[in-house]
């Protein structure tokens, strides 16, 4: 019988720092070649309604094969119930057999993995010595953004930047419940000011100049993850060392998208996490890690939260 978890139950059953530890697993899988991505599938819906995408994976640790669908409706506070921006649903399969286990609602899994894999990336790229966290984006995903990297850092400064005030204002509060404590700064005073960056944008044009980013900065770049969408400057890919999540997905999905020589220099952060390859070399030296989404971060949530163990 398919088991379905809801939202509710879905953020009952995987916190934070679940995620970070399911999917700092699933990355190392990956890099060792013992878990697969299958090709993603990312498309505009017609008459700009939204982005449509599937991402599917293979995770033979846990026993399962699975994809997620859904995407992002920019225009979904019109409606009467007001839907989230980001709809998304999981559907868990075993890969044994092929049957299906479970469906698993995908909206906050799909928050809690990608603030999980920024924490990752924090962790293994930023500097020891970290105290200035800069946040450039107000949407809803923004303050689990700020809430994980501070399981990787401990942060005494958090900026916030962003488009409109008001936007600002709304995350200062949303991080205020939570117990954090923001201050609003304009992008070029967040990004100059800071030791760790985290853009989470669904832009379409580089954010700030590559000059403005100082050595020994690290930068998350999270909103890139469809053709045509960019938030870093082409000098600043170049310039970085650049890692991301998977160096396909980033090359047409992502940063290197725009910018198609840095993919010579890209390394996966699951290569870093299993020492194959160095993340940072010096404390002077800009990193840049590129997160597109991967079907396995999607998989590996929605396995804990249908109670699937890892073998």
């Amino acid at each position: 019988m398919m088991i379905v978890v809801d939202e509710t139950e879905a953020r009952s059953r995987v916190s934070l720092s679940d995620a970070v530890e399911a999917v700092e697993a699933a990355l190392r899988d990956l890099a060792a070649g013992t878990a697969r991505l299958f090709p993603a599938v990312r498309e505009r819906v017609a008459e700009g309604r939204g982005t449509f995408g599937v991402k599917s994976a293979e995770l033979p640790s846990a026993g399962i094969v699975g994809l997620k669908a859904g995407g992002y409706w920019p225009g979904n506070a019109r409606h009467a119930d007001k839907p989230d921006n980001h709809q998304s649903t999981t559907l868990v399969f075993e890969r044994e057999t092929g049957r299906v286990i479970g469906a698993v609602a995908a909206n906050w899994l799909t928050e809690a993995r990608t603030a999980a894999v920024g924490a990752i990336a924090i962790r293994a790229l930023a500097r020891e010595d970290a105290t200035t966290l800069a946040i450039i984006g107000t949407g809803k995903q923004a303050a689990s953004q700020v809430e994980a990297a501070l399981l990787a850092r401990p942060f005494t400064r958090v900026l916030l930047a962003g488009r409109s005030p008001e936007g600002v204002e709304a995350l200062r509060d949303r991080l205020a419940a939570r117990g954090i404590e923001a201050a609003p700064a304009t992008v070029e005073a967040a990004v100059r000011a800071a030791d760790v960056v985290i853009t989470i944008t669904p832009a379409a044009e580089p954010l700030f100049p590559a000059e403005w980013v100082r050595p020994g900065t690290h930068i998350n770049a999270m909103g890139s993850d469809t053709r045509g969408k960019r938030e870093m400057d082409g000098e600043l890919v170049t310039a970085a060392r650049l890692v991301v999540d998977d160096i396909e997905q980033s090359a047409t999905l992502g940063e290197i998208e725009a910018v198609p020589q840095a993919r010579a220099g890209a390394v996966t952060l699951g290569d870093v996490l299993a020492g194959t390859v160095p993340g940072r070399t010096d404390a002077a030296e800009r990193t840049l890690f590129d997160s597109t989404g991967l079907a396995l971060q999607d998989l590996c949530v929605a396995a804990r939260a249908l109670g699937i163990a890892a073998r």
